[in-house]
């Protein structure tokens, strides 16, 4: 309404001008009597009616939009909006069936009420409308499965709770072992330089290929020695003080190693003092029992900058293009060590034929002697938890 009503001075095309913006109302102009002048009253109550028919016809669209927009057997109470941005693949098709648009109701709303003959009919709503309001929409039916992060979630929540768990072996005695990974490897804890104590948890690694699962074990341990190494928790490949891991090679002379390699990854704490390395055993005989006599040959990947190798640095190497500082030394009998120059926590395929071809001339390997084991682990100073080897491999020409 405008505020006016026509005067005895105006026509009825004046008063359509000045009210044509604005929706009619009441009975005289239902009728089309523009010059009729009913009572105040009279009018009031035509306005009041007719608000309250405007009202009722907008919350009957309202509630039509929102009805013709659930899945078929929801409820208002169950339908829960979609956002705007979900997008569907239908199974089988090559290429995405929507948008990152908001999806639109299916199907034309049907009129619960049929509109007054007195009033004028409202326009049906169309798809467009409710598209532009997220909570106002639906996703149509598709021809197969949708996942969603919370379906996933919850297939990832049961594989996990199906998945047997990882079978693990403590081993906590002095000089215990393990065997792992079907016997190709034992795990040993090596408590050998230090009074505090020292557990060595063994498990099964990652598959190695051809060779099956790999070996790891983790350390625990708390020490304090400042003097030396206290332990070499470590994997054993070979046959070490009489114990011979299944289907090794070993001992074998070092002039028919053949294509000798080894990865291993470990991880390592951020304090204490330890060092990375191989261990490999040489000895003038088939030595399978005791500890070898002839030649301790590291391989140390990394170190703390207090822990050095025993004896003094003789020069450098490169083997398959990685630079290495080269020591010498002797306790009971002569130990080469290279240490790397690039520190690494991970080597793959690393060539320990290399390393012993080198060791043979600087004249430390003597020819005709056996290669009696390979082993690689930790040397802790101070600390040992954190430390661990989650993979460990060794093959001989890939086997």
């Amino acid at each position: 309404m405008n505020g006016r009503s026509s005067t005895a001075s105006e026509t009825p095309e004046d008063s359509r001008r000045q009210v044509g913006r604005h929706r009619r109302s009441g009975a005289a102009r239902r009728a089309g009597a523009w010059t009729v002048v009913t009572p105040r009253h009279e009018r009031r109550a035509s306005r009041r009616a007719d608000a309250v028919r405007t009202l009722g016809g907008g919350l009957a669209l309202v509630a039509l939009a929102v009805l013709t927009g659930l899945p078929h057997g929801a409820s208002a109470a169950s339908a829960q909006p979609v956002p705007a941005a979900v997008t569907t693949d239908a199974p089988g098709s090559e290429s995405p069936t929507s948008t990152l648009t908001p999806v639109s109701p299916t199907g034309t709303p049907t009129q619960t009420e049929t509109p007054s003959a007195e009033e004028p009919s409202s326009s049906t709503p169309t798809s467009s409308a409710p598209a532009t309001s997220a909570s106002a929409t639906s996703t149509p039916a598709t021809s197969g499965p949708t996942t969603t992060a919370a379906t996933t979630a919850a297939t990832n929540a049961a594989t996990t709770a199906g998945a047997p768990a990882r079978a693990e072996k403590k081993v906590c005695e002095k000089f215990g072992s393990t065997p792992v990974a079907g016997g190709r490897y034992e795990v040993q804890n090596s408590l050998w330089g230090a009074s505090t104590a020292q557990c060595i948890v063994a498990y099964d690694g990652p598959s190695a290929g051809p060779t099956g699962a790999s070996a790891a074990f983790r350390v625990e341990a708390k020490h304090r020695n400042n003097s030396g190494p206290a332990s070499y928790p470590s994997i054993v490949f070979g046959c070490n003080y009489g114990n011979c891991t299944k289907g090794t090679p070993f001992p074998r002379p070092i002039s028919d190693l053949g294509d000798l390699r080894s990865s291993w990854s470990v991880k390592t704490p951020a304090s204490g003092d330890y060092n990375v390395a191989y261990d490999i055993w040489l000895d003038p005989t088939a030595r399978k029992d005791g500890r070898p006599t002839g030649l301790e040959l590291m391989i140390w990947l990394k170190h703390t900058d207090r822990v050095q190798p025993i004896g003094n640095k003789v020069g450098t190497a490169t083997v398959d293009g990685v630079g290495y500082d080269v020591w010498l030394g002797k306790a009971d009998l002569p130990t080469i060590s290279y240490v790397r120059q690039q520190q690494t926590t991970s080597v793959k395929d690393l060539n320990i034929t290399s390393f012993v071809t080198d060791a043979q001339k600087r004249g430390q390997a003597k020819q005709g002697w056996y290669l009696t084991s390979v082993q690689a682990g930790f040397e802790p100073w101070i600390g040992g938890d954190g430390l661990e080897t989650t993979s460990y491999s060794v093959t001989r020409n890939g086997q």
